[in-house]
């Protein structure tokens, strides 16, 4: 495991064990079925955490393990030094770029999936294929024109009337 990792996260759980104040420790090892001497191990960093561990942890918390790590680097950064509502907006600005970015890379694998499934249809010699050359030619004509025309999106109705005989046709 990533040395960095483990300390962000290890600074993220003594940051919100010392928030919740006397006994958050045992209350931790007990909700979560932690052995408590591994968790101390975790929490003065003689351990790093198991991921099952580290997921049961930030379950406990009400955060997602990304949000664990992000705490942990404000409290790395000396952020949550500031006055709270400083320590929430970076919270939340560094949250949201790294949504973000897990949202682009969701967008990026659907495209590839996508892609993968046109280029599987388009090598096949079925009418699925002619189909599908239609519909991709009438989307781009309309994006082309950088608006979508009355005849594109007609054009577009009458693709899919035909992509729904043959898909009746196939059942």
């Amino acid at each position: 495991m990533n040395n960095a990792i483990a300390e962000q996260f290890r600074a993220a759980l003594n940051n919100l064990l010392q928030q919740e104040g006397r006994g958050a420790q045992v209350r931790l090892a007990v909700a979560q079925n932690i052995d408590r001497g591994y968790l101390n191990a975790v929490i003065k960093g003689r351990k790093p955490a198991a991921e099952e561990i580290r997921l049961k942890i930030a379950d406990h918390f009400g955060m997602t393990y990304e949000a664990m790590l992000i705490l942990g680097r404000a409290v790395e950064e000396g952020v949550l030094s500031q006055d709270t509502e400083n320590s929430r907006s970076w919270i939340a600005r560094k949250s949201q770029i790294f949504l973000q970015v897990k949202a682009d890379q969701v967008s990026t694998d659907l495209s590839l999936k996508a892609l993968q499934q046109a280029t599987e249809i388009l090598t096949s010699e079925t009418e699925y294929c002619a189909v599908l050359v239609d519909i991709i030619s009438t989307l781009y004509k309309t994006l082309k024109n950088g608006r979508e025309t009355g005849g594109g999106a007609e054009r577009l109705k009458l693709l899919e009337a035909r992509l729904e005989k043959l898909e009746n046709a196939t059942k």
